[in-house]
Formats: C-alpha cells, sequence, structure tokens
C-alpha cells in the first residue's frame, strides 16, 4: 500500500503532525511557544547572558593572574672588558692573550613570565559580593519581564478569540440584513411596503457588509500580534481559557505575598544590596594593597658576569596610597549617594506594587461582577430565542423576528467572552504583578 512519504514512519508523523495543527491550543500552550521562542523572550535571556558576565570581571581582582613579557634589545654597541689592559708591558709576555670578556651584547632577547597573586584588597571581597547582587536583580528583571510577556501573550490570545467570535456575528447579522432586504424587496413588489423601507434595508445591508469587513480587518490585527509574540501561525486555533481562581482572599493577602515575590521589588532588593556594597568597598580603599609575584626570566644576554641564561625571584609587593588628590573622597560620597538612591528605589517599588495590585484587585472583583451580570443576560437571551423558536414553528412571528433573536443571543454570549476576558486578563495581571506568572 502506497503510503505519504514512502514509508509507513513518515505517514505516521504526518498524520500526528496534521492532527496536531487541527487541535485548539490553550494559553498555557501560547505561553509556552512565547517563552520558547519569541523574539522578545531571547531578547530577555541575552539581557541577562550580559549580566551574568559581571561576576566573572570582579573575581579578577582576586585571582592570580599570568604575564607573559618578551623584549627585544639593540643597544648602540657592544660592552667589553680587556683584561690585557691593566698587565704591564713588560710582565705582558708572560700572559697569553684573550679575547675581551663581553659585559653587554649588541643585540638579545629576553623574556620572562610572573604569576601576581592580591593577598590583601580592600576592595575586592564588597565588589565580588556587589556583583552577584546585580546578577540577582538582572535576574529579576528577567522575571519582570517574562511576566510582561506573558500578560502581552494573554492580551493577543484573548484578541484572536474575541476577533473571530465578532467576525462570526458580523457575519450572521449580514446574512440577517440581506433576508430582511429580500422580504422588504418581496413586500415593496407587491405594495405592501413603502419605498423607504427598501431603502432601510439596503442601508441596514450594506452597514452589516461594512462591519463584517472591520471585524474581518480586526481578525487579521489580532492574528497577526498574536503570531508575532508566539511564532505561530495566524491561524492556529485557540480555545477558551478556564476559569482562573484566586488564591489569595483579599487585596492585603496578595500586598503581603508580593513583597516577598514580586520581581520588581526583588530587583530593587538587589540593588541596594550592591550600592551599600559598593560604598563598603569605597571607603575600603584607603587601606593598601598587598600582592604575591612569582617571576622567571630567560635572557640571550649572558656574559661574563653572569653565566646563566635563566633565574627566578619571589617577591611581595606592598602599595598604600595615601593621598590621591581627593578622588577617593569623591567617589565615596558618590556611592553614599548611590546608596540612598538605591534604598528610596525599594521604597518607591513597594507603593508601586501597592497602587497596582489594589488596583487590580478592585479591577478582578468588578470583571466578576459584571461576568455574573452579563451571564443573567445570556440566559434571558437564550430564553428569548427559545420563545422566537417555538413562535416561528407556530406561524406567529415573521423569519426576520426570529433572526433578531438568534443575533441578540449570540450578541450576548459575545458579552459573556468579553467579560470572561477581562475577569481573565485581571487575574493574568494580579498574578503577574504578585510574582507568581
Amino acid at each position: 500500500m502506497p503510503t505519504l512519504l514512502g514509508s509507513g514512519v513518515p505517514m505516521l508523523l504526518a498524520t500526528l503532525v496534521l492532527t496536531h495543527s487541527a487541535l485548539a491550543i490553550s494559553l498555557e500552550d501560547a505561553w509556552s511557544a512565547a517563552d520558547h521562542s519569541s523574539i522578545e523572550g531571547k531578547l530577555v535571556d541575552e539581557q541577562l547572558n550580559v549580566a551574568k558576565t559581571v561576576p566573572g570581571a570582579a573575581w579578577s581582582l582576586v585571582s592570580p593572574k599570568l604575564v607573559l613579557k618578551g623584549n627585544w634589545t639593540r643597544n648602540n654597541e657592544e660592552l667589553t672588558f680587556d683584561t690585557s689592559a691593566f698587565i704591564p708591558e713588560q710582565f705582558a709576555s708572560l700572559f697569553p692573550e684573550s679575547e675581551p670578556m663581553v659585559i653587554q651584547k649588541l643585540s638579545y632577547f629576553d623574556a620572562n613570565a610572573s604569576v601576581i597573586q592580591p593577598l590583601f584588597s580592600g576592595q575586592a571581597l564588597p565588589l565580588l559580593k556587589a556583583a552577584y547582587s546585580e546578577v540577582d536583580a538582572a535576574t529579576e528583571d528577567a522575571r519582570a519581564s517574562r511576566g510582561a510577556i506573558r500578560a502581552g501573550v494573554a492580551r493577543a490570545y484573548w484578541g484572536v478569540l474575541l476577533a473571530r467570535e465578532g467576525e462570526a456575528i458580523a457575519q450572521g447579522a449580514l446574512e440577517s440584513a440581506e433576508k430582511h432586504r429580500v422580504l422588504v424587496d418581496k413586500s415593496a413588489d407587491v405594495g405592501l411596503a413603502a419605498p423607504t423601507a427598501r431603502l432601510r434595508a439596503q442601508i441596514a445591508e450594506s452597514r452589516a457588509a461594512r462591519e463584517l469587513a472591520g471585524a474581518a480587518e480586526g481578525r487579521t490585527v489580532a492574528e497577526t500580534a498574536f503570531a508575532q509574540l508566539t511564532r505561530l501561525s495566524p491561524d492556529t486555533p485557540v480555545e477558551l481559557p478556564a476559569p482562573r481562581p484566586l488564591r489569595w482572599g483579599s487585596a492585603d493577602d496578595a500586598l503581603s505575598e508580593a513583597k516577598e515575590k514580586r520581581p520588581s521589588i526583588r530587583s530593587a532588593r538587589g540593588h541596594e544590596r550592591s550600592a551599600s556594597l559598593q560604598s563598603t568597598a569605597k571607603a575600603l580603599s584607603w587601606l593598601p594593597e598587598v600582592n604575591g609575584r612569582f617571576t622567571y626570566v630567560w635572557t640571550e644576554n649572558v656574559s661574563a658576569f653572569n653565566d646563566r641564561d635563566s633565574f627566578w625571584m619571589v617577591a611581595i609587593e606592598g602599595q598604600w596610597v595615601l593621598w590621591d588628590g581627593g578622588y577617593r573622597l569623591s567617589q565615596q560620597a558618590q556611592s553614599a549617594a548611590q546608596k540612598r538612591m538605591a534604598s528610596l528605589a525599594e521604597q518607591r517599588a513597594v507603593l508601586e506594587a501597592e497602587t497596582e495590585i489594589r488596583s487590580l484587585w478592585a479591577k478582578h472583583e468588578k470583571a466578576t461582577t459584571a461576568l455574573a451580570a452579563v451571564s443573567d443576560e445570556l440566559k434571558l437571551a437564550k430564553e428569548n430565542l427559545r420563545l422566537a423558536e417555538v413562535a416561528w414553528e407556530a406561524g406567529s412571528i415573521i423569519q426576520l423576528e426570529f433572526e433578531d433573536a438568534r443575533l441578540g443571543e449570540a450578541a450576548a454570549r459575545f458579552g459573556v467572552m468579553q467579560e470572561r476576558m477581562n475577569l481573565d486578563l485581571a487575574a493574568v495581571d494580579l498574578l503577574v504583578a504578585v510574582g507568581e506568572l
């Protein structure tokens, strides 16, 4: 039996792909796609990778360093020492002639390798700890960015749902307007409707067609935005999210947890710790610095006074700058101001969290109330549609009235979806604001 791609296994894989592509994805699936594929998510990852390089630079303050150095030297002349110049002429015959001793070659190459290990530096450890605090803050900033991305994906996801539902309702409205126009035309042809009724029906049909075109445009825009955020196909089917309950009983409960988990607050605390450690490092910069050094030297400049071409040395070097013209004083003042600014930024982050969470909590409560109200409206619209179906089957109403009842029920369903969106997005925003998403 022939297969889709030439073998049974490829056909099975193709079937699975086609089946998966036909299934509607959930909001959680869209989040996962955005986490792994979106450009925004990759930018967040790269920004965090840049921040993680800071401790590597800080470790250089306490880590050993290997330094290689080479020199080629060309002197203006070769220096020699001729011992025969010190022998009196009457005794010259007693000493055999010898070549002058070379003290300094005309040209030569030398090289050395040094291992330098910092032994004491007041700034090193505070700056190293400050670097890791900056990484912690950057990690929280990345969490905040990913939460914002997920909130954006949720809005795009719901935008696709509403746009597609709105287009379906607009299509139904156009079909109803067309039917109405046909009925009016027939009535006008036999003199049962005024000429103006025909014009009104045509205007209503034109308006419905225009609204359908606008709904189609809105769907395209919504699908394009969703595809850009998730890197999924614009026509990917999406399903209605399940209700999203919150585990907090009040805004105070949510705020209490936000003070421990909210990324912006945790980031501000990380920056405050870093600023405090950097201020300490500036104060300790008044202490001396001590380094240990081991150096191995090799040279071609072997002379009569130095018959070895290599040697090594161990040294302990100390440096204490007692006064540098006021530079450290200005650095201390600057770091103290930055520390105060970081502390104020942390306080501001807490205040912003309180304002945002209380506002979002009120928004969530309003959406809960609105959803309950519009759900009651949907029940009434469904009952009106049921009664219209019974009356239409009995012949007591015309088809246009039945279509109006059907469109009224569809509009009520759309209203329920809108309020479900408002409720779900309020819950998502609360989760992001607290630091749960």
